[in-house]
């Protein structure tokens, strides 16, 4: 197995105008993005994106420039407090059939889409592709996770039209 490269000491500007770039592409969808021009304890530099959903009303992507790869993670979900095989036995049967993103156990044990992806690889084509992927397994997970894991307070609201 091959290792991607080690990102270079512009990879923050290049993924920040890569990003820049992209966010001019969802008007109206797009509720914001968030970055932190410096690095956190291990050396990563991160941004937050901000989508409209329809399922869920935000959908928030963190994005992380590690040594060599950009790491996407979005919560799905709180860790669920009820039917717990129920909500992980779906899960595990979603998960395969998933593209570009995949399920985790995330702090707290809630249920996260997670990707990761060489840093040298991220273009506006390919982060269209990821963020499409993320907010597309929301809407379609989304319903079906609250309603198994927090059923006694969750209410799926009626479709927007």
């Amino acid at each position: 197995m091959t290792r991607a490269p080690l990102a270079g000491e512009d990879a923050p500007q290049r993924l920040d105008a890569t990003i820049a770039r992209w966010a001019r592409e969802w008007p109206g969808t797009l509720l914001g993005v968030e970055h932190r021009d410096e690095p956190d304890g291990s050396g990563h530099y991160h941004w937050l994106i901000r989508l409209r959903g329809a399922e869920r009303d935000v959908i928030t992507l963190w994005l992380s420039l590690r040594q060599r790869t950009v790491h996407l993670e979005c919560e799905l979900a709180p860790a669920p407090g009820e039917r717990l095989e129920e909500v992980y036995r779906f899960c595990l049967v979603r998960n395969r059939a998933l593209r570009e993103v995949h399920l985790a156990l995330g702090p707290e044990d809630g249920l996260y889409l997670v990707s990761e992806v060489p840093a040298g690889e991220v273009t506006i084509e390919r982060l269209d592709e990821l963020v499409g992927a993320t907010v597309a397994s929301v809407e379609e997970l989304y319903p079906t996770v609250m309603a198994l894991g927090h059923g006694s307070w969750f209410r799926r609201r009626p479709s927007r039209s």
